[in-house]
């Protein structure tokens, strides 16, 4: 059978073979059973409970959102495509929230993460991934632990104070968002003016009084056509007269086992705060 450009499908698998192949450049020979990732997400849980067992990870895993060390950066890529997938070299795929339509096609095991936004379906993702590769879940205690830890930080300091999220492009995010989890879990109150994720007006935002302002993508994101956070001049001036902490953005590019550390990083800010 030819495709459009005269190339059978046949060797087209043999081409994508080949170029994930090319791509192994480190040497890392995982355990079995293996496991590769098509998502950002699924690779922080990947890197966080079982990177002995990665054999591939997402086409994503080499940006700078990536918190993947060299050696599992070398490793082939994988995206949510059929002809791609069909040449993994993992026993296992983690699918991304939304994707695998074409898992019951493959010759292998698929798994698929729930996206949500707190620190409940984060534990929820880690026994999923620890049950099917029969690893211990050892970022479930951790993070009842670190929990606890930043409750009872929380304790000590005089006022709950009030925080404002802003993305390089603008956006925010108020309630039922993970990244009001984050600010919640670190002793904040989010004052968002709108629930889940949604851009405001800048005239909206030079309105507000937080105590601390968390920015993220700011350093290390993607590039946005606005950048509205960065080129308004109103709302530059609103940042730079409130304390300021950024977010690394791979730390959450999703509810994920670094969403952690960022509520972390934000209680620090708070302890800072006179």
């Amino acid at each position: 059978m030819k495709t459009s450009f005269g190339i059978s499908i046949f060797s087209r698998k043999i081409i994508l073979s080949a170029l994930m192949a090319i791509s192994f450049t480190g040497t890392i020979y995982a355990s079995e059973p293996t496991i590769g990732s098509t998502s950002l997400c699924g690779d922080a849980y990947l890197l966080a409970l079982a990177p002995d067992h990665i054999s591939a990870l997402s086409w994503q895993s080499r940006s700078r959102l990536s918190d993947a060390e060299h050696t599992h950066r070398a490793l082939p890529q994988l995206w949510d495509e059929l002809e791609v997938l069909t040449t993994s070299p993992s026993d296992y795929v983690l699918f991304g929230a939304g994707e695998g339509q074409n898992a019951k096609k493959l010759n292998l095991t698929s798994l698929q993460l729930t996206w949500g936004e707190d620190f409940n379906s984060v534990i929820e993702n880690a026994d999923l991934v620890s049950q099917s590769l029969n690893v211990d879940n050892v970022l479930k205690t951790n993070l009842m632990q670190r929990l606890d830890d930043l409750k009872a930080r929380s304790t000590k300091r005089a006022y709950k104070p009030k925080v404002f999220y802003l993305a390089r492009s603008g956006g925010s995010a108020g309630d039922g968002t993970f990244v009001d989890a984050a600010i919640t879990a670190a002793g904040g109150v989010n004052i968002a003016p709108k629930s889940g994720w949604f851009t405001p007006d800048p005239e909206e935002i030079i309105t507000l009084k937080p105590d601390l302002i968390v920015t993220s993508y700011f350093n290390d994101g993607y590039e946005s056509i606005n950048a509205a956070a960065l080129r308004n001049r109103a709302v530059q001036k609103f940042i730079n007269a409130t304390p300021r902490v950024e977010i690394d953005g791979a730390l959450w590019p999703c509810a994920g086992p670094r969403l952690i550390e960022a509520a972390e990083q934000i209680a620090s800010a708070m302890d800072k705060l006179p």
